[in-house]
C-alpha cells in the first residue's frame, strides 16, 4: 500500500473522529470555525472530540498544545505539525515506534487445535433443554467442537504449540518465553506453567499467564511484542487454549449462554525480526487497549457455594454493545496504521455468535469472507477464538507470494467490557 501523506491522513483523522463525536450526519465546518461559540460543538463535545484524536493520533499532549489556540480544525491541523510526537513518515501514531512496514516482530509459524469431537448444534438444543434449531436459527451455529475425555486446555494447547515449533523448525530449547491465555482452566499450576513441563524448553524460559478472556491473545501477543522490543527474549511462544465443555455444562448454566461455547486451542511463535524474514510472514504492527466499564453489567460470570456457575447474561444488551465497539474498534486500527480495510487479507476478531459477525461484516461494509467464522462450526472458543480465526488466515497466505498477501485487522473484547485491537502486515 503506498505511503498516505502526513496532511492527507491528518485531515482524514480530524475528520473521522469529529463525526464520530457529533454524528456522522453531522456537517463537516470550515476549517476556521470555532467551533464551540457557533454550537456545532460543547465543552464537553470539545474534550471528547480532543481525547478521540488523541487516541487515534497517539499525540497524547494535543489538548496542551489547544489550551490557548481557538477550538478549530486548522488548530488542531497546525497542532499536528508542531507536534514532535507525530512520526513524519505518517505510517502511525508514535514515533517511539517502527513502521508498520519494518515490523521488528513476526509471526513465524501458528496452528490450531479444535475438540475432536463434533457435536450437532441440535444435540446442544436438545442437552441444554432448548426447542432443537434454536442454536442454528437464532445465533448461526452449525456444530460445535467438544474436547474428548483424554483432551483438555493442556493437551489441546501444546498439541497447537508443538506443530508451530515444528513448522518454524524451531526448538523448543530456543524458547525465551512461554505466554499462555484461557478463560475455562482454573487449576494449579498454571496454564502457562503447565505448558512448559509439557513442551520441555529450558529452566530459564519464562512462563506467563495473560488473562482476559476472549481479549486474552490481543493481550498476549503485545505482552510478547514488548518483551521482544526490550530486548527481553527473542523467540515466545504465545498460546491459548479453552474448555468450555467441562465448565459450562447442561444444568449448571442456561442453554441460552452455554450452548454457544466450544473448545480449541491456538499457537503462535514470535520471533524478532533478524534480516530478511522468510516469505510469506507477517509482522506485528501496534495494539491499543480500552475499557467500557458502562457495560460492565451485561455479562457477570462468578462461582457460588453449591458448586454450580451463577450467570448473568444480557444478551441483546451485549450484541448491541459488542457490534457498536468492534465497529469503532476497526475504525480506530484503520485510523491508528493508515492501512484502508479495503485492503485486508482478512479480521481476526470476537465472534459471540456467527449472526453477529454477519452483521459485523455488514456494518463494516466489508465481504463475510474477509472473517473467517470460526463460531459457525466450533463454537464460541473464548480466548481461542481470534486465535483459530488468525491462524486460518496466515494458513491462506502460506503458498501465497508476500506481495500478494494483504494486511490483517485483530479486534476484540473481554467481560467488563474490555476492548482492543492491533493489525499485522507482510514482513
Amino acid at each position: 500500500m503506498a505511503p498516505i501523506a502526513d496532511e492527507d491522513r491528518w485531515q482524514r483523522l480530524i475528520e473521522e473522529c469529529f463525526q464520530r463525536e457529533a454524528g456522522s450526519q453531522a456537517s463537516l465546518p470550515s476549517s476556521s470555525q470555532n467551533l464551540i461559540e457557533t454550537g456545532v460543538l460543547d465543552s464537553m463535545g470539545w474534550v471528547g472530540f480532543l481525547r478521540a484524536l488523541e487516541s487515534a493520533s497517539g499525540v497524547s499532549d494535543l489538548g496542551a498544545l489547544l489550551t490557548e489556540q481557538t477550538p478549530s480544525f486548522e488548530s488542531i491541523f497546525r497542532a499536528f505539525k508542531n507536534a514532535r510526537s507525530v512520526r513524519s513518515s505518517g505510517t502511525g501514531p508514535s514515533s517511539k515506534q517502527e513502521p508498520v512496514t519494518q515490523s521488528a516482530v513476526i509471526i513465524a509459524s501458528s496452528s490450531a487445535a479444535l475438540g475432536s469431537r463434533r457435536i450437532p448444534s441440535e444435540q446442544v438444543d436438545r442437552a441444554f433443554g432448548m426447542p432443537a434449531g434454536k442454536l442454528r436459527l437464532r445465533a448461526g451455529i452449525e456444530s460445535l467442537a467438544y474436547a474428548a475425555e483424554d483432551e483438555n486446555e493442556l493437551t489441546l494447547g501444546a498439541g497447537a504449540a508443538q506443530r508451530a515449533l515444528r513448522a518454524a523448525a524451531c526448538g523448543p530449547e530456543e524458547l525465551d518465553w512461554i505466554i499462555a491465555t484461557t478463560e475455562t482452566q482454573r487449576g494449579y499450576p498454571s496454564l502457562a506453567a503447565q505448558l512448559h513441563s509439557q513442551l520441555l524448553p529450558r529452566e530459564n524460559c519464562g512462563a506467563l499467564d495473560v488473562g482476559g478472556a476472549c481479549l486474552g491473545l490481543v493481550n498476549a501477543l503485545a505482552v510478547a511484542q514488548g518483551l521482544i522490543a526490550l530486548g527481553q527474549a527473542r523467540t515466545i511462544a504465545v498460546i491459548t487454549s479453552d474448555v468450555h465443555s467441562r465448565t459450562f455444562k447442561p444444568g449448571v448454566v442456561a442453554g441460552e449462554f452455554g450452548g454457544l461455547f466450544g473448545d480449541g486451542a491456538s499457537a503462535f511463535l514470535l520471533r524478532a525480526k533478524n534480516g530478511v524474514a522468510p516469505q510469506p510472514t507477517y509482522g506485528l504492527g501496534e495494539f491499543f487497549f480500552g475499557c467500557a466499564g458502562q457495560y460492565a453489567g451485561a455479562i457477570r460470570v462468578a462461582d457460588v457455594p453449591n458448586g454450580n456457575i451463577e450467570v448473568h447474561f444480557d444478551g441483546e444488551a451485549l450484541s448491541r454493545a459488542a457490534i457498536t465497539r468492534l465497529e469503532n474498534v476497526i475504525r480506530d486500527i484503520e485510523l491508528r496504521s493508515g492501512i484502508a480495510r479495503s485492503s485486508l487479507q482478512g479480521l481476526a476478531t470476537h465472534q459471540p455468535n456467527p449472526r453477529l459477525v454477519t452483521l459485523l461484516a455488514k456494518q463494516c461494509g466489508l465481504p463475510l469472507g474477509k472473517f473467517p467464522v470460526v463460531a459457525r462450526q466450533f463454537g464460541n472458543l473464548g480466548s481461542s477464538t481470534c486465535g483459530v480465526a488468525l491462524d486460518a488466515i496466515l494458513q491462506s497466505t502460506s503458498s501465497r507470494q508476500a506481495d500478494k498477501c494483504g494486511p490483517i485487522f485483530m479486534a476484540s473484547l473481554g467481560p467488563g467490557l474490555l476492548f482492543g485491537g492491533g493489525w499485522l502486515v507482510p514482513a
